[in-house]
């Protein structure tokens, strides 16, 4: 490996001095609230009565990069640290469940998947919390979307190249202070480099992210993901008009009865999935008996998706939470 630094009906359009027409995903109006109103600068103001949604949640991250509609804020992103050639970024945003070979395979739901203009395959995963086997979780994702290019008969050459990008809250790296890392295969002895294997990982990491600038726009763009607070978001946003782009969009969804209930409802089922899990380590550790903890964990992660279903939550979203197959969570709707 090698290291170096370096939502279809409608549309709100909100025209901007800074950067064009607004588009964000199409939820209903956020009710009983004050319209939009635009400063003598341009910008938009909102009335921030409630905390602004965070970047980092994953469901927010995909409404925020994975609408086609907002592809060139998603572009701005991309190329400020993955190499390719400016005319790859002719994007199709594709479908984010892994193709499945057979009934039992395990279920893969991705963040962000668009494919570039001659073919290659940019998936994009953000994972805040602490998450065990990412580094095999991220493998895994990569090889399906390898052998999913390919059918029987068909040509080895008809395979594209995969580009892995992940961006933890914790540092997957501790010994490495970069917060920028990018893997291919290459030979440690020599530094000759396989580049014709399809594949390469990219890595970053919020939490090694520098207090202040250092000049790139991929250090605007994770400031944005790590901002919390109105003036916050505001300070970077006037940085790139792409990321203003996002901050107002960030804005609207923070601002929409339907997408927070979503949001909290997301973030109870995990919450739940810890606590349950959490309760069955310790009952299976009372009880002294390793079948117990197996037990008792598998009842606490039965129990967390019942819950979510409860809530109005997604089989296939229970899955991606709970790691159960999507059989087993329908059959466990009440």
């Amino acid at each position: 490996m090698h290291l170096f630094r370096s939502w279809n009906v409608a549309t709100v359009s909100v025209p901007t001095a800074s950067c064009g027409a607004l588009l964000v995903p199409p939820f209903p109006p956020a009710k009983g609230r004050a319209s939009l109103a635009k400063t003598r600068a341009g910008h938009h103001t909102y009335p921030m009565s409630e905390n602004i949604l965070p970047p980092t949640n994953d469901w927010i991250f995909k409404l925020l990069f994975g609408d086609e509609r907002n592809s060139s804020t998603l572009i701005n992103l991309l190329k400020s640290f993955v190499r390719l050639p400016d005319e790859e970024y002719e994007l199709v945003f594709l479908d984010t469940h892994l193709k499945r070979e057979y009934d039992d395979d395990k279920i893969g739901i991705l963040d962000v998947k668009v494919r570039t203009k001659t073919g290659q395959i940019v998936h994009i995963e953000i994972q805040v919390a602490p998450m065990a086997d990412m580094a095999k979780r991220l493998s895994f994702y990569k090889s399906k979307m390898i052998t999913s290019q390919i059918n029987k008969g068909d040509l080895y050459e008809i395979i594209q190249p995969v580009i892995c990008i992940c961006i933890t809250g914790k540092a997957m790296f501790p010994e490495a202070k970069e917060y920028l890392n990018r893997f291919f295969f290459h030979n440690p002895v020599n530094g000759l480099s396989f580049r014709d294997i399809p594949e390469e990982i990219y890595t970053l990491e919020l939490s090694k992210l520098p207090r202040s600038s250092d000049g790139s726009a991929l250090w605007e763009w994770m400031k944005f993901l790590s901002s919390k607070t109105k003036e916050e978001f505001e300070m970077i946003a006037e940085r790139n008009p792409e990321i203003r782009k996002a901050v107002d969009i960030l804005y609207e969804m923070s601002q929409n009865d339907e997408v927070r209930a979503e949001y909290e409802a997301r973030e109870k089922a995990w919450r739940d999935r810890a606590s349950q899990i959490d309760a069955g380590m310790k009952q299976g550790m009372k009880q002294g008996r390793e079948e117990g903890l197996k037990q008792g964990v598998e009842r606490g992660i039965e129990q967390t998706a019942r819950n979510a279903l409860a809530e109005g939550a997604t089989i296939e979203f229970v899955s991606k939470i709970t790691g159960l197959d999507v059989e087993t969570v329908a059959g466990l709707r009440g």
